[in-house]
C-alpha cells in the first residue's frame, strides 16, 4: 500500500485546485478550497478519507464527520466491502444526524482515480431517514448521491429528505410505479421522497390500486385511495408518545390530501401520535369527483377517470379548448355521470348516460349551465340533468 506521502502526492496531483495542509477538530487533512466549495483529504495508515461541502461548509460539522468514522477507516481489513456505514453525529444547529462512510470500490469521488479507488474512503453528512446502515452502495448511490431523492449531497444547509421504499401490490398492469404502460411489475428500487408520495401520488392513485411505503427502519404503510380518504394499515411496531408502549398494526382512514402531514412523522423517524389519526377520521367529506379529459389542444387523454376537487372540475370545462371532439367525463361517488364535449360552431354538449335503460339524455347548454350541473353532482351527489328542460333522448 502507497506510503502517506506518495497518498499525498496522489491527491495533490488530482485535485484541480491546490490541497494545503490544515487541521480541523483533532485531525491533521490537506484541505482544497475553490469557487465550488471545500474538500478535506485525511491521509493515515495507507488509506483516504475525503468529504466535500459545495454549500455550507462547516468546521464543527466537518470535524465530527471524521470523528465518527474515524475508527471505522483505521480498522478496516475489507469488511466493509460496498455496504453504507451509518454513525451518529450531533452538531448545534445542523439537521443532518448521519455520518455516511463509504469504502474502496464504492465512493463515486475516487472512481476515475484507479490509484486512490483501493484505499479510498468517502462520508457524507445525511439524515438517519434517507439511507439505512447496511444499505448497498447502489441503493446510496439511487437515493443521496442519485436523482431519486433530489439531494444536493454536498449541501450542507440542506433539510433532511425522508425516503421510502416504494412498490404495488395489485395486479392492475401499467401506471405509478409500473416500469411501463402494460407492465404488471414494480419498478426496482422504487426509492423516492416519501412526502411527495404521501402528498403528490397518493391523493391521485386511481381506483385498484395499492401500494406499500417502507421507511428506512422497516415500518410499512399498505394504503389504497377510497373516494376522497386515503386507507390502510401501517404496520410495525410505532412508538406511541403518551405511553412509549408499542403497538401492532394500525388502520387508518385519513383525508387524501392530509396524508403526509398525519402519517408523515412515521418517515421522519418520529413517534406517531394516533389521536390526530382519530380525529381525521370524523372529517367531513371532500367535495370532489372523478373526472377524465381529452384536450387535444393540451395533448391531455386520460386513459382513466382521476380524482379532482370541484375548483379543479370547474377550472378544466372553463379551460377545455372548443374544438370539436374535446370532452370532460365527471363521475359523482354513487356512480352519477355528466359529460361535456364541445361541438362543431363551438356548442358545448351536456349530458348523461343512463346505461340500465341503455340511453343517454342531454341538450347543448351554456357555460354556466355546464357550471351548475358539476357543482350539483359534486355537493349533492345527484343528477340535476332534469332541470335544464328541453332534453333530448338518445339510444346506446
Amino acid at each position: 500500500m502507497s506510503s502517506a506521502q506518495s497518498l499525498g502526492e496522489l491527491v495533490q496531483e488530482d485535485c484541480p485546485f491546490p490541497a494545503v495542509p490544515g487541521r480541523v477538530g483533532r485531525h491533521d487533512v490537506l484541505v482544497e478550497q475553490s469557487a465550488f466549495g471545500t474538500s478535506l483529504y485525511r491521509i493515515h495508515d495507507g488509506r483516504v478519507l475525503t468529504l466535500r461541502a459545495n454549500t455550507g461548509y462547516r468546521e464543527d460539522v466537518a470535524a465530527a464527520l471524521l470523528d465518527a468514522v474515524e475508527r471505522l477507516v483505521d480498522t478496516d481489513t475489507g469488511a466493509l466491502g460496498r455496504s453504507v456505514r451509518l454513525r451518529p453525529i450531533d452538531v448545534t444547529g445542523f439537521p443532518l444526524d448521519r455520518a455516511a462512510l463509504l469504502g474502496p470500490g464504492a465512493t463515486r469521488v475516487f472512481r476515475d482515480r484507479p490509484r486512490l479507488a483501493e484505499c479510498g474512503y468517502e462520508v457524507f453528512a445525511v439524515h438517519r431517514t434517507e439511507t439505512a446502515d447496511g444499505d448497498d452502495h447502489k441503493v446510496f448511490a439511487a437515493t443521496v448521491t442519485g436523482k431519486n431523492l433530489g439531494i444536493r449531497e454536498h449541501d450542507w444547509t440542506r433539510d433532511p429528505r425522508p425516503r421510502a421504499e416504494v412498490r404495488r401490490l395489485d395486479g392492475q398492469p401499467g401506471g405509478l410505479y409500473r416500469r411501463t404502460r402494460t407492465s404488471r411489475r414494480s419498478t426496482k428500487p422504487a426509492f423516492l421522497p416519501a412526502e411527495r408520495v404521501l402528498a403528490q401520488d397518493a391523493p391521485n392513485l386511481l381506483d385498484g390500486v395499492h401500494v406499500s411505503m417502507r421507511d428506512v427502519r422497516g415500518h410499512e404503510l399498505e394504503l389504497r385511495r377510497e373516494w376522497d380518504r386515503l386507507c390502510g394499515t401501517l404496520r410495525a411496531p410505532v412508538p406511541v408518545p403518551e405511553s412509549a408502549q408499542e403497538v401492532g398494526d394500525v388502520q387508518f382512514s385519513v383525508p387524501r390530501n392530509e396524508g403526509w402531514r398525519l402519517l408523515g412523522p412515521v418517515f421522519r423517524g418520529d413517534a406517531l401520535d394516533l389521536a390526530p389519526l382519530s380525529d381525521a377520521a370524523a372529517e367531513p367529506p371532500e367535495t370532489m369527483l372523478h373526472m377524465s379529459v381529452s384536450d387535444r389542444e393540451r395533448r391531455r387523454h386520460d386513459d382513466a377517470v382521476h380524482p379532482e376537487n370541484l375548483d379543479g372540475c370547474l377550472r378544466w370545462l372553463r379551460a377545455l379548448a372548443p374544438s370539436a371532439g374535446n370532452f370532460l367525463v365527471l363521475e359523482a361517488r354513487s356512480g352519477g355521470v355528466v359529460q361535456v364535449m364541445w361541438h362543431e360552431g363551438e356548442r358545448l354538449w351536456l349530458e348523461t348516460p343512463e346505461p340500465e335503460r341503455r340511453r343517454w339524455r342531454g341538450r347543448h347548454v351554456a357555460l354556466e349551465e355546464a357550471e351548475r350541473m358539476i357543482t350539483i353532482l359534486a355537493r349533492e351527489d345527484r343528477v340535476a340533468v332534469d332541470e335544464l328542460g328541453d332534453l333530448e333522448t338518445g339510444a346506446f
